[in-house]
C-alpha cells in the first residue's frame, strides 16, 4: 500500500476524539458497538505506533447528545490537563500524558447550537470558554446529515449564531458530506459568503467521493465547490477523512483529490487530521499518515511542514 519512507519526524494532529460513555452520553455509540467504549489518550498513542512525534492534537466534540455538549466539554478539558503525575510515577493510567511521542490535547473545538442564532448562543458561549480554561479555539456543529434540510445552514438564525464566533475569536469546523449529500456542498459556501469575520476550518476536505475518477461527474462537481469555497481567504482545509470515505487506499487513488485541495487552498491553508478512532473504519492511524505522507512526497520541504505542522499550529493559535 505504502512505504512510509516519507513519513515526518513532527506533526501535529489537527483531528483527534477521545471519549467514555461512562461520563457522556453518545447515541450513535450504541449502533457502533466496535466503538462503544473508552477511547483514550493511552490508545491513542499505542496508534502513532512509532511513526511520528504528535506535539500537540487538537480535540474535536464528538456528535455527543447536545444535552450533554457543556458535559463533554468540561470532561474533556479536564481529561487533558491530567499528565506528569502518570509519567513521574513511570505508570501509564487513562490520563493524556505529555510524552515524547505525544505532547497532549492543546486545543478544543467544541459544540456549541448556533443554529439558535446570535442571542442564545453568546450566553452559551460566554460560559463554555470559561469552562474549558482557555482550551477553546473553535466551534463544530455537525451539518453532514444527509436526512436534514441542507439549506438550513444559511437560514438567518444559523448565520447569525456562526457570525457571533467571531466576537471571541473561535473558529467554525464545516462537516459536510459531498459524497452521500452533494446538495450540503453550495448552501455551505452562502453561509461562508455571509460571515466575512469567522475563520472557517473545512473537515475531511467535504467528504469527496473518494472512489471515482477524475472524468467522474461526482468529482467535478467537488472540484468546482471546493473552487468556490477556497476563493474565500478566511477559510481553511484539513487533509483528514479520506481513507473512510474510500476503499481504495492507494496513493494513486487519493493523490488527485489532496493535489485539488493544493491547488485550491495553497500550502498555508491545509493541515494534516488524523481523524482517529475513525479512521479504524478503514485503516490504523499510522497508516493513514504514511499513506498521506506518500501522497504528498514530491511536495517542498516548506510546504510538507506547513501541512503538517505550521499551518494547524497557526490557525489554531497553539502555543
Amino acid at each position: 500500500m505504502t512505504g512510509g519512507s516519507n513519513v515526518p519526524s513532527i506533526v501535529i494532529d489537527s483531528h483527534v476524539h477521545f471519549w467514555d460513555p461512562e461520563c457522556v452520553h453518545i447515541s450513535w455509540l450504541e449502533d457502533a458497538p466496535h466503538f462503544n467504549n473508552k477511547r483514550t489518550g493511552e490508545q491513542y498513542v499505542a496508534e502513532i505506533h512509532e511513526k511520528a512525534q504528535v506535539k500537540a492534537a487538537i480535540y474535536v466534540e464528538v456528535d455527543a447528545n447536545p444535552i450533554h455538549a457543556l458535559v463533554e466539554a468540561e470532561w474533556i478539558t479536564q481529561y487533558a490537563k491530567q499528565f506528569n503525575d502518570n509519567k513521574k510515577n513511570n505508570k501509564l493510567t487513562d490520563s493524556i500524558e505529555s510524552t515524547e511521542k505525544f505532547g497532549g490535547i492543546q486545543a478544543i473545538v467544541a459544540y456549541a447550537p448556533v443554529h439558535q442564532g446570535a442571542q442564545a448562543v453568546d450566553s452559551y458561549l460566554q460560559f463554555l470558554i470559561k469552562l474549558t480554561d482557555e482550551r477553546l479555539r473553535g466551534i463544530r456543529y455537525l451539518i453532514q446529515d444527509p436526512t436534514l434540510d441542507p439549506e438550513r445552514v444559511s437560514s438567518p438564525s444559523f448565520v447569525s449564531g456562526v457570525r457571533t464566533l467571531a466576537k471571541y475569536g473561535l473558529s467554525f469546523d464545516l462537516n459536510i458530506n459531498c459524497h452521500v449529500a452533494p446538495a450540503q456542498f453550495p448552501p455551505l459556501i452562502s453561509l461562508v459568503r455571509q460571515c466575512p469575520e469567522v475563520t472557517f476550518i473545512l473537515d475531511h476536505m467535504a467528504k469527496p467521493p473518494c472512489d471515482v475518477t477524475v472524468n467522474d461527474p461526482a468529482f467535478k462537481f467537488w472540484q468546482d465547490n471546493i473552487q468556490a469555497l477556497a476563493k474565500f481567504p478566511n477559510v481553511h482545509c484539513k487533509v483528514s477523512g479520506l481513507v473512510t470515505e474510500s476503499t481504495k487506499w492507494t496513493v494513486e487513488q487519493l493523490k488527485p483529490f489532496v493535489e485539488v485541495a493544493k491547488n485550491t487552498f495553497g500550502s498555508d491553508r491545509l493541515m494534516f487530521g488524523g481523524d482517529w478512532p475513525i479512521v479504524e473504519n478503514a485503516v490504523p492511524w499510522h497508516t493513514w499518515l504514511e499513506l498521506l505522507s506518500d501522497i504528498v512526497g514530491d511536495w517542498s520541504d516548506e510546504d510538507k511542514n506547513k501541512l503538517f505542522v505550521e499551518n494547524a499550529t497557526r490557525i489554531y493559535r497553539l502555543k
